[in-house]
């Protein structure tokens, strides 16, 4: 099943859990979207579903949690317990050290346009080519484009 399936099963129980209808909405979102989003005929931003899922009585990561349990058919409070244990993963892992560093007080630090720069790959590419290796293998070693191995080539 599709996430937007699930999710609009979400919306529409939730909706009616509530006894709300599409013009209960309104101070979210205009009821022709919802109607969208209940046919799975349209996709939320994260900040809508947060503002759809605070007039429903929920927060996000409920909506988020109810939708990918219908999805996975499982009950929410087992997506939840999986959804935990994968969190603390992710924190014991360094993962969100990381996403932290991201920010400098409280304001995401803004990166170059593009793709983020590989430091490494120049010295791959010099390591691989000390041994002997052409640039066709190369690339496909390091699984990156054979104009990215011509660009560190000769530095």
């Amino acid at each position: 099943m599709q996430l937007k399936d699930a999710l609009a099963a979400v919306l529409r129980g939730a909706r009616a859990h509530q006894g709300l209808d599409y013009e209960d909405l309104a101070g979210a979102t205009h009821r022709t979207y919802v109607g969208k989003l209940e046919q799975a005929r349209a996709n939320a931003t994260l900040e809508k579903l947060d503002e759809i899922a605070d007039y429903l009585g929920l927060d996000l990561l409920t909506m988020v949690t109810l939708a990918i349990a219908a999805q996975g058919e499982e009950l929410p409070s087992e997506a939840l317990q999986r959804t935990a244990l994968r969190v603390r993963e992710f924190e014991m892992s360094g993962g969100w050290q990381l996403v932290e560093e991201q920010f400098n007080d409280g304001k995401l630090i803004k990166r170059s346009q593009g793709k983020p720069k590989q430091p490494l790959n120049a010295e791959y590419i010099r390591a691989l080519k000390a041994q002997g290796l052409d640039r066709k293998t190369i690339a496909e070693t390091l699984g990156i484009a054979r104009t990215t191995v011509q660009k560190y080539w000769n530095t």
